[in-house]
């Protein structure tokens, strides 16, 4: 009884990440609008009604394709599987796979916080705090090295970080910056950690 219990759990996960690799590529392909759930059924190989065995409505899938995309992330980033030994240059990593992901589409990612929004003091998958708590973690772990000082809090740093990724990111989309995205990730985490107070700059107690 476990045994086939544990098979049929087995073919359900399959089935939902059929489901969310569907969607991802169409959403990629084709845009969030243009993309019907029969098409992600179809993606996946299922029935429609298959479907709504697992989400709600179209939209609701979206909370999920970003959950599954930050865990693919974490894999991303663990040194073991290629990532830079440097904590530091696993956020730059860290942002550059997210800007080059296909929930970060401005116009993807207006979905994704709509359909996330209402559910943010409930929900502790939101995908902003997600992604501000690998942030976070990062941060500690290159303040166990010294690439960060360490009296500084880790979650504000991390938070600053997720602010400036955002708003380069949509200066970027909106034609603003004319260079590689990357590049321009990587400068903005350099500034930000290098500092840009002047000689005559004096932290006031």
């Amino acid at each position: 009884m476990d045994e086939t219990l544990s098979r049929r759990e087995r073919k359900k996960q399959e089935t939902r990440q059929r489901l969310l690799a569907g969607a991802m590529g169409l959403f990629r392909d084709q845009g969030y609008d243009d993309t019907t759930v029969e098409q992600i059924a179809d993606a996946a190989d299922v029935a429609k009604g298959t479907f709504f065995n697992y989400f709600e409505t179209k939209e609701a899938i979206l909370p999920a394709l970003a959950e599954w995309r930050l865990r693919q992330l974490e894999d991303a980033l663990l040194p073991e599987r290629g990532a830079p030994a440097s904590p530091v240059g696993r956020i730059k990593v860290m942002l550059s796979l997210v800007a080059e992901d296909p929930l970060v589409n401005p116009q993807l990612l207006r979905h994704l916080f709509a359909a996330v929004m209402p559910h943010r003091t409930e929900r502790d998958d939101h995908p902003g705090r997600a992604l501000a708590r690998l942030l976070a973690d990062q941060v500690r772990q290159a303040q166990a090295v010294g690439e960060i000082r360490d009296d500084v809090d880790p979650e504000t740093v991390g938070g600053v970080i997720r602010t400036l990724f955002f708003h380069q990111l949509m200066m970027w989309h909106c034609g603003y910056c004319d260079v590689p995205l990357p590049k321009l990730l990587h400068r903005t985490v350099d500034l930000l950690l290098d500092g840009f107070a002047g000689p005559s700059w004096r932290h006031s107690s």
